[in-house]
């Protein structure tokens, strides 16, 4: 298929692609020297430390990176293809396609690649988080050197995947981040959907963190307590696994629709 060859290419010469790439493994690996950091000042290191899934960047309750997680991801993502279609609009670019690619399918291909790009990232820099820690510390919910349990017996079975975590810690942690990374891609998603209706390349950048805002207040103030897209991104915070679906589907429910209204404002405009 010429556009997604074609767009592939366009991907490769990106530095937004590249850019991302490494903020989020450097991030990733900036939370594992922080885990070392913090268990050589306050235990005994690999004696009384947690095992690597409960150090796990997602599930950290002791080195928090949410301003990562819920403000910098979102942003860091949307960059990588969401911009594509405002660029061609603005170097006249976007002529020189209509007559070599089909549109709707150069969309379509876009629509994907920034679904499948953005959920490749995340998960793998998600991994290679998890499986450094895993090295220094270990896996599973072994009992420490002092004969002390090193995480939460309790469960909580309306938490995120809760009662998978201390059943299968690894699973726990391979089903998060990929879940994680769903939905990181269903918001690069809607941000490039979303970018035929903005004018302003910067504002196309923040159109997941306006939105994860706005949402929030909304549900706040219509009594929707129960639901929170910020919520999904943060493992810990008592959000369940049906809120996840549910917030999830929003997100590609509103990328269909931004979508055909697109397409069907074009047809009128041609």
């Amino acid at each position: 298929m010429r556009e997604l060859r074609f767009n592939i290419k366009y991907l490769l010469i990106k530095k937004e692609f590249y850019f991302a790439i490494m903020i989020a493994f450097a991030v990733n690996l900036i939370q594992v020297l922080l885990c070392v950091c913090e268990n050589i000042m306050v235990s005994s290191f690999i004696e009384e430390s947690y095992s690597s899934e409960y150090q796990f960047i997602l599930y950290n309750g002791v080195i928090v990176l949410n301003v990562f997680l819920v403000i910098v991801f979102p942003v860091l993502y949307s960059m990588i293809l969401s911009d594509s279609s405002y660029l061609d609009a603005k170097r006249k670019t976007i002529y020189m396609l209509a007559m070599r690619q089909n549109y709707k399918k150069n969309i379509i291909v876009r629509v994907v690649l920034s679904f499948l790009i953005t959920f490749i990232i995340s998960f793998i820099s998600f991994l290679f988080n998890y499986f450094l820690l895993t090295i220094i510390y270990g896996s599973g919910n072994y009992i420490s050197y002092f004969q002390e349990a090193p995480f939460n017996l309790n469960v909580y079975p309306s938490y995120f995947l809760d009662s998978v975590r201390l059943f299968n810690p690894f699973l726990f942690t391979i089903l998060t981040s990929f879940m994680i990374s769903i939905f990181y891609a269903l918001i690069s998603m809607i941000s490039y959907v979303i970018s035929f209706f903005v004018k302003n390349r910067i504002i196309i950048y923040f159109i997941p963190i306006c939105f994860l805002i706005i949402s929030e207040v909304l549900f706040s103030l219509l009594g929707f307590n129960f639901l929170s897209f910020i919520g999904v991104l943060q493992v810990f915070s008592g959000y369940g696994i049906e809120n996840y679906f549910i917030c999830s589907g929003v997100f590609l429910l509103l990328g269909i629709l931004f979508l055909l209204i697109h397409f069907r404002k074009r047809e009128i405009l041609v």
